[in-house]
């Protein structure tokens, strides 16, 4: 998995939350601009399961975009479902007696909504070996916190035709070594991958000592540092309502003390982070720079840090989106 050549181009993008727009667009980017290292990391699955429900007239209705929407055709069905595909949502079609078992049972909700997740995923990965040359790509596919751990066997299914499940390993980029978390310091919402930090540092304590030289690397850790340009979220009340002052969002960092803390310490030449989505950016700690592409997945944005390193340097970083 070492990329070789003059300047390595890495195409690092995060959070496409199920988006499939966004996943095309990662995967033709590769070719735009000529990336030998493709990089998706963090929260690669959708949050909202939307039921198509059909009516004894042979209409179709559902809702979500805040409407209620009906079709009358199976065209207009399918259009509907490409569209809640691109925005990440998935769907069920159901008939008026499905829906009210769905709305009746969380756990069947929860069943179908990882069948689906796991349907979509395997869909996205034959696109992108059939897009992409991954013997010749460095192409790498990160779960992050809000990911089920059903997604990992996915991805791992996928090792053999080249795809890089970079957890718990190490992998090279010209000279530098990366590691990567999926991990973020706790959220309101419990998310699937929490640590609080302490855990948190102990955890990535344990996957930078298999490093040779740490300031010598890449840090892929799908949380942000604390207290810099990329952890910057909306400030919530308990009831997670965002709190304003004026009419104006106020904001708060977020990120993690755990990562900046072994930034802080160990000086990688980049780090790779995502989570928080207002706050695409980048910021330097110390010597190392920090970015973070953040994330307009529902409105089929793809955004995107390019970072270019040569040997052991970091030549290159800038920001796209499209």
């Amino acid at each position: 998995m070492r990329c070789t050549g003059m300047v390595s181009r890495i195409f690092f993008s995060v959070d496409v939350h199920g988006s499939t727009l966004v996943w095309r667009k990662w995967i033709r980017a590769q070719e735009m601009y000529k990336a030998n290292v493709l990089v998706l990391s963090g929260d690669l699955t959708g949050k909202v399961l939307v039921p198509i429900v059909r009516h004894g007239d042979g209409t179709w209705t559902a809702r979500y975009f805040g409407s209620r929407w009906v079709m009358k055709s199976e065209s207009e069905v399918a259009a509907f479902e490409e569209k809640l595909e691109g925005a990440g949502a998935y769907y069920v079609r159901v008939d008026e007696r499905e829906l009210e078992e769905l709305k009746n049972n969380p756990d069947l909700v929860n069943r179908v909504m990882v069948e689906k997740m796991v349907e979509r995923m395997r869909r996205w990965l034959e696109l992108l070996v059939s897009k992409v040359d991954t013997r010749s790509v460095t192409t790498v596919v990160m779960p992050g916190n809000d990911d089920e751990w059903v997604i990992d066997g996915v991805i791992r299914e996928y090792e053999d035709r080249g795809v890089v499940y970079p957890l718990e390993k190490v992998f090279t980029v010209e000279k530098l070594e990366v590691v990567s978390s999926p991990y973020v310091n706790p959220t309101p919402w419990k998310t699937p991958r929490e640590k609080d930090e302490k855990d948190l540092e102990k955890y990535l304590e344990k996957l930078i000592s298999k490093l040779a030289d740490p300031s010598k690397s890449i840090f892929n850790f799908h949380a942000p540092p604390y207290n810099t340009m990329l952890d910057l979220a909306p400030k919530l009340t308990k009831d997670l309502r965002v709190v304003t002052v004026a009419g104006v969002p106020q904001f708060e960092h977020v990120g993690s003390k755990a990562v900046r803390k072994v930034i802080e310490k160990y000086q990688p030449v980049i780090g790779l982070h995502g989570h928080i989505h207002e706050s695409g950016g980048q910021d330097v700690i110390g010597r190392t720079v920090v970015v973070n592409p953040g994330s307009e997945y529902s409105e089929g944005v793809l955004k995107a840090y390019i970072v270019e390193v040569e040997g052991e340097r970091l030549v290159n970083y800038y920001k796209i989106e499209g």
